[in-house]
């Protein structure tokens, strides 16, 4: 990857964090700004607040810290963390992460890379679920010989040709954008192991991402 390619990835992913970062640090500030007014009646309320949105604020930095980051010094990270972050990060987007096959030892650790290959292929099926939905998550195991099978459902389920592109492996630099990062991240990875990514229609509500 040029030094060209490696800047406007960074940004673009910047982009993305500094995007989803900006309403949950924004309420933190609505509610110190409301507890400065000393009204009692809506203290409770404010610390209330504050809380909900601290806890958003953290849950979403714990995710892109995998997704985008060397979580926890770029070493290793287990089945169980990834599939505590993921379901977290999904039930706030009203999506339920389903695993069909678990991992045979779940405490295991696995290499970064593999963890930022499943987390940002859940984010890129979470991209296609504008309205929620059900992401079923098969055979997720480091060395099994069959694929790893992400299945997803939900109403107006959709791979937009702005978030397909990001899968093209040699996108041009003047193409990358906000909106197909995290496909084009998890191509990338897959890419680095040695790996296929494929994604298939099913049906107008259904589509199947296949890492193999």
């Amino acid at each position: 990857m040029s030094n060209k390619i490696q800047l406007r990835v960074a940004e673009l992913m910047c982009s993305r964090l500094c995007h989803d970062l900006i309403s949950p640090i924004s309420a933190i500030n609505n509610g110190i700004e409301l507890m400065n007014e000393n009204d009692e009646g809506i203290i409770d309320s404010s610390i209330e607040l504050l809380g909900t949105s601290a806890k958003q604020a953290l849950d979403r930095l714990s995710f892109y810290r995998v997704a985008f980051g060397l979580a926890g010094g770029g070493a290793i990270i287990s089945w169980n963390e990834i599939r505590n972050i993921l379901e977290i990060f999904a039930a706030e987007r009203k999506t339920t992460i389903v695993w069909t096959r678990e991992p045979q030892q779940p405490d295991e650790n696995i290499s970064h890379i593999l963890a930022k290959l499943v987390v940002n292929v859940v984010y890129l099926a979470m991209e296609c679920l504008p309205r929620g939905g059900v992401i079923s998550v098969d055979n997720l195991e480091q060395k099994a010989p069959e694929p790893i099978v992400v299945r997803l459902e939900g109403p107006k389920c959709n791979l937009r040709d702005d978030v397909q592109s990001g899968l093209i492996p040699d996108l041009p630099i003047e193409q990358l954008s906000v909106r197909n990062i995290v496909a084009y991240l998890a191509i990338s990875h897959a890419i680095c192991l040695g790996k296929s990514l494929k994604v298939r229609d099913e049906n107008s509500n259904s589509i199947v991402i296949t890492i193999s």
